[in-house]
């Protein structure tokens, strides 16, 4: 029959199933949606527990036999559970706000914390949802604490297996990127003593066998889900770098084994762990992409994706128009937690097409404000743009964006270049592949050459520099 491996990419809004041959063919593939629930204004939970149900029942429903499998997830998201295994409040979301007055009480901190941890202190990261939730439930036995890989795993392995990767460590903001290990300081800061930590080990290491599954598979691979889409990309060398168009965007540069010296308010993250070294990653996030997409539809201005296209294309060209999408907050480089949305610009010419071309270049400037500040700072700079994700499927948004950005933006072939990731660390690790499998695809890619002149571009990034000091700190209560 073969080698067969099955990547689980535990996502935002679905969970995704790919069953692979050793060659690297896809030969199934499977998805459920998760549930988001907002139980008040900037807050986003789930059950994961429902998540793990419906998850075993689609392995149990494997068309091949497995050699193993790999997990991809989103990494700030934050769990926390007893030694029965039971959680003690619903999953907290990577979106959510809810904690955006603790980590102004405690900004005094903030560069302290990104010495460490490599991460500015932001509600977006695990340290303030653990706080909250530990607050909120008051218990004073010990308890679990993980993100969605450790919860998963260790459900899956019936609690024989409490571990993580480094990769999703790394996105904490309690584990020291210097040492690599969970920060005792920290921990001792903000009172989190009574907390068992999982074990960190390298994202390809055989952690065990799954025991609630019809059948025994060993998984092998944890990775966070921006790191597998690097790896996925083919970001191997320093200075590549790439762009996951997500629920929100998340931009990441190859530095290589050094820790870059002049971050501009961007993250330091670990990308991988190779020989015991870590290779570095300068990474940027913005929290609103396909979250926009979800809006349009839920206020009806699109029916479903493909309308936006379309529409996009035949939008008038209002130069006064302008969509801030900061539904949660400021990413990447304000980190501004008040913020919101806000549409300027409007005139009675504005209408649903407007509206919709907006939205996706709204995206673009938010990820245009990264790029030209990895490109001012990198060494050697940016020429071009791998892109992957689900808004890659839209080339208005894509030449836009090369536009903007006066850079190329190639798009990846493979739709699921996370999962792709997870799979191609299982068999280069195993003997399966080698790098040229990844190398093969990316001549394959789809390619958007940048037009206009730089004075354009100026006029277009100061229109977006009005639009963001108008939203930031609207939320505050001053």
């Amino acid at each position: 029959m073969g080698n067969f491996f099955l990547t689980v990419d535990l996502g935002t809004t679905s969970v995704k199933l790919i069953w692979w041959s050793e060659k690297g063919e896809k030969v199934g593939e499977d998805s459920f949606p998760v549930e988001l629930r907002f139980p008040f204004e900037g807050g986003v939970e789930f059950d994961p527990e429902v998540m793990v149900k419906e998850l075993v029942k689609r392995i149990d429903q494997s068309p091949f036999p497995l050699q193993g499998m790999g997990i991809t997830n989103q990494r700030e998201t934050t769990l926390v559970w007893d030694e029965a295994g039971k959680l003690v409040y619903p999953a907290i979301v990577w979106q959510d706000r809810r904690t955006a007055t603790w980590c102004e009480a405690h900004r005094e901190k903030e560069e302290w914390l990104f010495q460490k941890t490599g991460l500015f202190l932001d509600p977006y990261f695990s340290l303030s949802k653990l706080v909250w939730i530990l607050e909120k439930v008051k218990i004073s036995r010990p308890l679990h604490f993980g993100t969605l890989d450790t919860y998963v795993l260790w459900v899956l392995t019936g609690g024989k297996v409490f571990s993580t990767d480094y990769t999703n460590a790394s996105r904490t903001l309690i584990f020291n990127l210097c040492n690599l290990c969970w920060d005792k300081e920290i921990i001792k800061e903000f009172d989190l003593e009574q907390v068992l930590f999982p074990q960190v080990v390298p994202s390809f290491h055989l952690r065990g066998e799954t025991q609630i599954t019809a059948s025994r598979i060993p998984v092998y691979v944890v990775l966070g889900d921006q790191q597998a889409s690097f790896l996925g990309q083919g970001c191997f060398e320093r200075g590549s770098t790439k762009n996951t168009y997500g629920t929100g965007c998340f931009l990441m540069a190859n530095w290589g084994n050094d820790w870059p010296e002049d971050t501009q308010r961007l993250l330091v993250t670990l990308a991988s762990l190779e020989e015991d070294k870590p290779i570095f990653a300068l990474e940027a996030s913005t929290f609103s992409a396909g979250v926009i997409i979800e809006w349009l539809k839920r206020i009806e201005l699109i029916k479903s994706s493909q309308d936006i296209e379309r529409m996009a294309e035949s939008a008038r060209p209002l130069e006064e128009l302008l969509l801030v999408p900061a539904f949660c907050g400021l990413g990447a480089p304000y980190w501004d937690p008040f913020a919101r949305g806000a549409i300027l610009g409007l005139t009675p010419q504005v209408g649903k097409e407007e509206l919709v071309r907006g939205a996706l270049e709204a995206v673009a400037f938010e990820v245009g404000d990264l790029i030209r500040i990895i490109d001012g700072i990198s060494p050697e700079g940016i020429r071009e743009i791998s892109v992957d994700g689900g808004m890659s499927q839209s080339r208005y948004l894509l030449q836009f964006q090369a536009d903007l950005s006066g850079k190329i933006i190639r798009v990846f072939p493979e739709k699921e270049a996370t999962s792709l990731g997870v799979f191609y660390l299982w068999a280069n690790r195993s003997g399966f592949l080698s790098r040229e499998f990844i190398e093969e695809r990316k001549q394959k890619t789809l390619i958007f050459e940048p037009r206009g002149e730089e004075k354009e571009r100026e006029k277009l990034w100061k229109k977006w520099q009005r639009g963001i000091d108008k939203v930031r700190g609207w939320a505050k209560n001053e």
